[in-house]
């Protein structure tokens, strides 16, 4: 239970940086934010390729009946 407790503190903290109300280097804000959206386009990438296993799976099962 405690685990979970920091994981939301560490959420709030880094919402906080990448909003611009904590006082950090403008670097390491943009690190975080280029981050972010690096782990955004990851999942992204990702979901697409389960859908493509998804589409192709489906397509060879449809094929045998």
């Amino acid at each position: 239970m405690m685990a979970l407790v920091w994981v939301i503190d560490l959420v709030v903290t880094v919402v906080k940086v990448l909003g611009g109300r904590a006082e950090v280097n403008p670097v390491l804000r943009f690190g975080m934010w280029i981050a972010v959206l690096c782990a955004f386009g990851l999942g992204l990438a990702a979901v697409t390729g389960l859908v493509v296993l998804l589409e192709h799976w489906l397509d060879t099962r449809v094929g045998a009946a």
